[in-house]
């Protein structure tokens, strides 16, 4: 069994005891995405790895002795909701290969595999997942699931209206919006009928009628229904929390960078940063609304893990504008700004139902010290690449003074525009 590293804390050392000694499987994920958790995986004794790669991607990649490889052929996504749906369904995903691979690798049946925050977390090729997500948390990430949720905690909400995708209907809940809260602007998102989508693909921000038509046609093609709600003027930010048997851990707010493309009516993701500190009272209202979300959460469904919710703060205090029921992207740069907190392994654990070692008010007193101590800005942009005759868009972000491949493993971390 292998001895814990002077480096490692008890605390991180107990975390980290699924994988001891064990075959671990990374996978649906860029190889360079992969680098920090092989040295992860390393540091806390697990065996030499697996890697199943979605592609290579940007960065350092892991060396060759740190771990086998298998990278899925190469697959062209027509959007991040495309991709993320993809790993979503990582069963469609595990080809011949991928089978001798695993077979070769772990002839016994022992390795776990390691799986993003948006994969099921059912069991693969006959061998059970950390990380990712129960179905159950899956269903809850149907946006027009947002304002029943925040009405069964008293949450403010926003004026917004659900219909059919259809043009008549669109158009009379949009009017009903606009004289209802007298603005001349709405925002338009689509359901997760095709099991869900991010990065701002199925949001349309309707200004003209030439982005009334065209949106009305998008969402037609796509979704069985539209959530309509009036534009929201302020600072687009989230709060992340983690559902623990005792309590619920809430971590500080998160300013989200989104661009506004007026001509075509979309917005877009550029990044996220916790330099910007909301009013005290604001602050308060967010991190009260996530507490009062993921204790409903469990109390209802059973929850366990991370979530974000998304909104903007807005004249009148925070108000909502999607719920992402996992450990969702702005949570996973959280974890990684201060790696000390264990908050990834804290995650792993609560999702196996394994007493994670410390209260829930002990991990968020720590976690927030660190998070205070430990400020960031992370800008994000697209760059295209040039395959055979034709093109796909990669997500990078800026951060230590390179660019990096993005982690697209969860839809909130980047949008599919220029």
């Amino acid at each position: 069994m292998p001895e814990r590293p002077s480096e490692v804390d008890d605390w991180e050392w107990y975390l980290s005891e699924p994988v001891r000694d064990r075959p671990v499987i990374v996978s649906f994920e860029l190889l360079a995405g992969m680098t920090r958790t092989v040295a992860n995986l390393q540091r806390w004794g697990a065996r030499r790895p697996l890697l199943v790669a979605d592609g290579r991607g940007t960065g350092a990649i892991p060396e060759p002795a740190a771990a086998d490889v298998v990278m899925l052929p190469d697959e062209a996504f027509g959007s991040l909701t495309d991709q993320v749906r993809a790993r979503m369904r990582p069963e469609s995903r595990l080809t011949p290969a991928v089978g001798l691979a695993v077979d070769s690798y772990d002839p016994a049946g022992d390795a776990w595999w390691w799986v993003g925050p948006v994969s099921p977390n059912t069991a693969l090729l006959g061998r059970p997942v950390l990380g990712g997500r129960p179905p159950g948390q899956a269903a809850l990430e149907d946006k027009m699931l947002v304002d029943s949720l925040l009405a069964e905690i008293d949450a403010p909400v926003s004026c917004a209206i659900e219909v059919p995708a259809t043009y008549d209907e669109l158009m009379r809940a949009t009017s009903e919006v606009l004289t209802a809260t007298g603005e001349d602007q709405v925002v338009w998102a689509g359901d997760a009928l095709g099991s869900t989508n991010g990065g701002g693909d199925y949001v349309r921000w309707v200004r003209t009628t030439a982005q009334v038509v065209d949106a009305a046609e998008f969402f037609a093609s796509r979704c069985r229904r539209v959530r309509v709600s009036a534009f929201l003027e302020g600072v687009p930010c989230s709060i992340h929390g983690l559902c623990l048997p005792d309590g619920v851990v809430v971590l500080r707010p998160v300013e989200l960078a989104t661009l506004r493309d007026l001509d075509r009516g979309r917005f877009v993701y550029a990044g996220m940063g916790t330099t910007w500190d909301p009013a005290p009272a604001d602050a308060e209202q967010m991190r009260g609304l996530a507490r009062a979300l993921g204790e409903h959460l469990t109390r209802r469904h059973g929850y366990r893990g991370g979530f974000g919710i998304d909104g903007v703060m807005t004249a009148d205090g925070f108000r909502v504008t999607e719920i992402n029921p996992r450990f969702s992207g702005g949570l996973t740069r959280l974890a990684r700004v201060v790696p000390a907190a264990h908050l990834e392994l804290v995650q792993v654990n609560a999702l196996l139902g394994r007493d994670v070692g410390r209260s829930a008010a002990e991990i968020e007193e720590r976690s927030q010290a660190m998070l205070d101590d430990n400020r960031f800005i992370d800008a994000a942009g697209l760059s295209g690449r040039r395959l055979l005759d034709d093109h796909v868009e990669i997500a990078v972000t800026a951060g230590d003074a390179r660019l990096e491949a993005a982690d697209l493993s969860d839809p909130d971390v980047a949008g599919t525009d220029p």
